[in-house]
């Protein structure tokens, strides 16, 4: 048999060429190979459903142009939603606040828009980045949650300097800069559920967290515009929130420092 191999070398070739097909090589590995039509249609008969060979492996005869339709796809659907988070901002303060005509909340709904879809994916990368590198789930939970922090800070300004919204209604849920922190461990709250959602198929996570933050955008406008029944289940469910996202990245981080690090 070792002999019968050897004689159908090709000139010049080498055993590892006969290697290509049998761990599965892409087209550009064997378009130049001699007599591999035979393992091109073995090839395309063994993909599974999910277009991979054994139902594993991508396609390698795909074309180039289906990652970009399917990019395109869910690029507009993120900001069709988008889309919705801005009008649901701009119905709920504007409904809550009687500022209809206010050209700061017409502006930060534009701009709830334009930036939510990129929003959402910086933060994803973000956490997931730090998350990596640190190795723990509290760096990278927390590096997720200074930078919307920071954002809600600037919005909530913008919504106060602009009469958007009257600041003393904020008061009765900590004032200024707690207010700020309840809007965003709400916004983290609900992002984490949608994440939790997508890890276990039900949505895209890029999407899942827009609605999210749809949702949040709404019980965020009923507490910060002075709705007095629904402020302290506001707070009440920030804290359970905020328990739950640190809480169990602790526990988590703990496990994994007890069973890798010797003290």
């Amino acid at each position: 048999m070792r002999q019968h191999i050897r004689e159908n070398i090709p000139p010049g070739g080498s055993m590892t060429d006969l290697s290509l097909v049998g761990r599965g090589a892409t087209a550009p590995e064997t378009e130049d190979q001699p007599g591999q039509g035979s393992a091109r249609s073995s090839a395309s008969s063994r993909r599974g459903p999910s277009g991979g060979l054994d139902g594993c492996r991508a396609d390698p005869f795909a074309t180039a142009k289906e990652p970009r339709r399917s990019r395109r796809i869910r690029l507009n659907s993120s900001y069709g939603l988008s889309a919705f988070v801005g009008v649901v901002t701009y119905l709920a303060y504007g409904s809550l606040n009687h500022a209809w005509s206010n050209w700061v909340l017409f502006a930060v709904g534009i701009y709830m828009f334009l930036s939510i879809p990129i929003y959402s994916k910086l933060s994803n990368q973000i956490e997931s980045v730090v998350t990596k590198r640190s190795k723990l789930e509290t760096g990278g939970r927390i590096a997720r949650y200074v930078p919307q922090l920071i954002v809600n800070l600037v919005l909530l300004w913008v919504f106060v300097e602009g009469q958007v919204i009257d600041p003393g209604g904020l008061d009765a849920i900590g004032g200024f800069f707690a207010t700020a922190a309840w809007i965003t461990i709400v916004s983290q709250g609900g992002q984490y559920l949608a994440k939790w959602l997508a890890h276990r198929n039900l949505g895209d996570a890029d999407r899942n967290v827009v609605l999210a933050v749809s949702i949040s955008a709404t019980v965020n406008a009923l507490a910060v515009s002075g709705v007095t029944w629904i402020q302290p289940i506001y707070i009440a469910l920030s804290l359970c929130f905020g328990a739950a996202i640190f809480g169990l990245g602790v526990v988590t981080d703990t496990r994994f420092l007890s069973r890798h690090v010797r003290f």
